[in-house]
This record gives C-alpha cells, sequence and structure tokens, in this order.
C-alpha cells in the first residue's frame, strides 16, 4: 500500500528527496473561477450560472488543458449558436488569468526546496495559451526560474494518467522513488504513487507545516 509522504513521516525527510514537483493551480498559483466571475461579471447572477456550467465544468475545458482546443475553438463548442453568449465567454476566456494571484505557501515551499538543494520541475493540466500568459504575470513559473517542466496541452497527455509522470521522469532524468509531487487533487497524487513517486496531497497549511525545517 502506497502512503503519502507526510504520512509517514513528521517532517521531511530530506536525504530521501532529490527532486520536487509542483503542480500550478491551487498549489502555487490561486485557481478559483467563483472569484473570476465575480470580478469580470458582477451582479449577473444567471450569466455567472451559465458561464461556471459551460465553460469551467465543461469538457471543452478539459479539451483546452489536453492541448485538443484553442481558445477560440472552445468559445466557439462552449457557446454554441448564441454570438451574445459567445462574447462573454471570449472575455472570459480572454482575461481570468489576468486575475491569478500566488500562493504564498507554496511559493515558499518551492524557495525551501531549493534552498535544500533540491531541483525544482512544474508539472501541471494547463492549456498552452493559457500557460504563456500566466508566465508573464509571475516569474517563480517561467523557465529560468525552475529546473524543467511538463505542461499538458505541450505534450497532448494529461494527469493522472501514468504517461505524463513518465514524460517528465524522461525529460530530465528523474529517480521516481525519490522524486515528490505535490497537487491538490487526489486522484493526481494516486497518479504519482502508482508510478513510484512520492506525494504530498495540498491542503492550505500542508506545506508550511511540512516544509518549516
Amino acid at each position: 500500500m502506497s502512503l503519502m509522504l507526510n504520512d509517514r513521516f513528521a517532517s521531511m525527510p530530506w536525504d530521501s528527496i532529490d527532486s520536487v514537483v509542483f503542480d500550478i493551480g491551487n498549489v502555487l498559483m490561486v485557481f478559483d473561477p467563483d472569484a473570476m466571475l465575480q470580478i469580470l461579471f458582477p451582479d449577473e447572477e444567471e450569466l455567472k450560472a451559465r458561464l461556471m456550467e459551460r465553460v469551467f465544468h465543461s469538457p471543452y475545458w478539459v479539451m483546452l488543458d489536453h492541448g485538443t482546443l484553442s481558445p477560440v475553438e472552445a468559445a466557439r463548442a462552449m457557446a454554441g449558436d448564441d454570438e451574445a453568449f459567445r462574447e462573454d465567454v471570449l472575455h472570459l476566456l480572454d482575461h481570468w488569468t489576468e486575475l491569478t494571484q500566488p500562493i504564498d505557501e507554496g511559493v515558499k515551499a518551492m524557495e525551501t526546496a531549493r534552498a535544500h538543494g533540491k531541483k525544482i520541475y512544474l508539472l501541471s493540466n494547463y492549456n498552452d495559451v493559457f500557460f504563456s500568459r500566466t508566465q508573464k504575470r509571475h516569474a517563480y513559473l517561467r523557465d529560468e526560474s525552475v529546473d524543467g517542466m511538463v505542461i499538458s496541452a505541450h505534450e497532448k497527455t494529461m494527469k493522472p494518467g501514468a504517461e505524463i509522470y513518465h514524460l517528465l521522469e524522461k525529460k530530465y532524468g528523474l529517480i521516481p522513488e525519490r522524486t515528490l509531487f505535490i497537487d491538490d487533487a487526489p486522484a493526481n497524487i494516486e497518479g504519482a504513487l502508482s508510478v513510484g513517486w512520492q506525494g504530498i496531497w495540498y491542503i492550505p497549511g500542508t506545506l508550511d507545516h511540512f516544509f518549516a525545517c
């Protein structure tokens, strides 16, 4: 039976880890669709509910992350024949990345791991266009700030499938049992554990406690 790292140790076993791999959304950066919709479409309750369902909860959002749809193609699919609604969808897709903010706990964990001499990687389900925009806003997500990354839309494969974890391993020569993955989705941690990685399921406070040393 595979256990998460923080269920086996009271504090970070730095000697057992070479590489720390971070998810982005809700680990290093806040991804809060409700808050985004409130900012972009204040006082439009019916429209916000429709956008939540047709954008963030739709299969087309997954296809964006998978890299099989562009934002323009996705907006067309999400809105159907409703041209006025399509403009609202495009507005949301064009501007949500401007509203993202760092999660201090996650960024601090990156810095702590780096201070302990560990390699830092990113592994995220993310659309390529949206990721490029997000990198421009957040320096800690840029190529020069980490040792490497695999983004789902670039590779046309997604977590929690085993292929994307193996891609990161092969690309950077990671040793599975000495690789720690941090993600907010239990299914993605299960995926990491299934390929022999270590894992921490991120909930607020997890990293401040475990990375304290």
